[in-house]
């Protein structure tokens, strides 16, 4: 503790008191008394010199041990952002933890005004939080960066199966219609076989609807869930014929 100049400023009165005692002479009591007064002032404002430069000091360990965590989180965020597992939400609660140390040291500058020894603390510690935050900066960027890139990808991925899923759509209802064709050619072959006989228009009719049902079942598996109901509708149909 800095307690010299308050020291220095003690030592004279008390010599001059404890010279006066060894030489049998009498002190007049209204100098004694403002001797002890000036001395017990000098004593209380040395205490809460003490007291300042003990706060001030554990104000400046508690910044440095969060500083250290701070430290701790970054290289965490380094390792993540490495193996592709940052979040940005870990560069936020950096970010608020540099905010708060920032916050206490402003308050630290503000109490170690007058003492030139802190004044060159505060600026250091000041530099180590500016190289912190141009650190957590760059990683940020790099995290919002690969993010991009995800989500450009994804979308990418997104369109081409959303692309995808629109041209097996297209293919099923390609093939529902080809099923369609040929299921209206089987119900119009005896109107167009009509000179010929019924053996033949039973077999012309029986073969378009066994490719109607080939390309409802293609359509089926496609994914047109309508295509089972014409299915059943032409096997009702091929039944009838064959009875």
């Amino acid at each position: 503790m800095r307690t010299q100049p308050i020291t220095a400023l003690l030592l004279p009165a008390l010599l001059l008191a404890g010279c006066a005692f060894q030489q049998g002479e009498s002190v007049p009591k209204e100098e004694y008394d403002t001797v002890v007064r000036a001395y017990e002032e000098l004593k209380v404002s040395a205490e809460a010199t003490r007291d300042s430069y003990i706060e001030q000091a554990a104000a400046v360990d508690n910044l440095l041990q969060e500083l250290t965590q701070v430290s701790g989180s970054t290289a965490v965020l380094r390792t993540d952002l490495e193996q592709g597992t940052a979040r940005l939400n870990q560069v936020e609660m950096i970010e608020n933890s540099i905010d708060d140390i920032k916050q206490k040291l402003r308050q630290l500058e503000q109490l170690t005004a007058d003492n030139a020894q802190y004044r060159k603390v505060v600026a250091s510690l000041k530099t180590v939080i500016s190289e912190k935050e141009k650190e957590i900066e760059t990683l940020k960027a790099e995290i919002q960066a690969r993010d991009k890139t995800i989500n450009e990808q994804n979308e990418t991925i997104s369109a081409q199966q959303e692309t995808l899923e629109k041209a097996v759509l297209e293919q099923a209802r390609m093939l529902f219609q080809a099923g369609e064709d040929f299921e209206q050619l089987g119900d119009e072959s005896p109107t167009v076989s009509r000179r010929k006989d019924k053996a033949k228009v039973k077999s012309l009719t029986l073969e378009m609807y066994e490719k109607a049902i080939l390309y409802y079942s293609k359509a089926y598996e496609t994914g047109y869930a309508d295509a089972a109901a014409r299915i059943d509708a032409v096997e009702e149909k091929m039944a009838i014929l064959v009875r």
